[in-house]
């Protein structure tokens, strides 16, 4: 019995101690507008299985942002949907299964199309495209 408990206790510690243990991390999606000010604003949907966000309205220069943990057995999927003048696109933003998985994601929305960094304090450099208009 006490060999269980210490294998317990030394399990919690290691999970504890492992920052790659997606679920035990708090993960921030940000989703910022950064499209041309003389066409129509961003109109964003974001969900998983377990939350609607619902249609946010977004004008150059403002975002949507929600935090979360995601679940214990590695399911969380946050997808979202895109729409912009007569272009839309959808793509997954959040999924617990990628190989790799980060605290911050910052997905900028500019008018050639997607891009994200993963810096907690600036959303502007070092951006990556992960997707286009279609």
């Amino acid at each position: 019995m006490k060999s269980l408990l210490s294998i317990i206790i030394l399990f919690l510690y290691s999970v504890h101690r492992t920052e790659s243990v997606s679920f035990l991390r708090r993960h921030n999606i940000h989703i910022y507008s950064e499209v041309p000010r003389d066409i129509v604003p961003l109109l964003v949907h974001c969900h998983s299985g377990d939350d609607d966000f619902g249609n946010h309205t977004l004008h150059p220069g403002q975002s949507f942002s929600w935090s979360f943990k995601s679940n214990f057995f590695s399911r969380t999927l946050y997808s979202c949907r895109f729409w912009w003048g007569p272009r839309q696109s959808g793509f997954d933003v959040f999924y617990a299964k990628w190989k790799t998985t980060h605290n911050t994601y910052n997905y900028v929305v500019k008018g050639d199309g997607f891009y994200v960094n993963f810096d907690g304090d600036d959303h502007d450099s070092n951006l990556m495209l992960v997707n286009s208009w279609q």
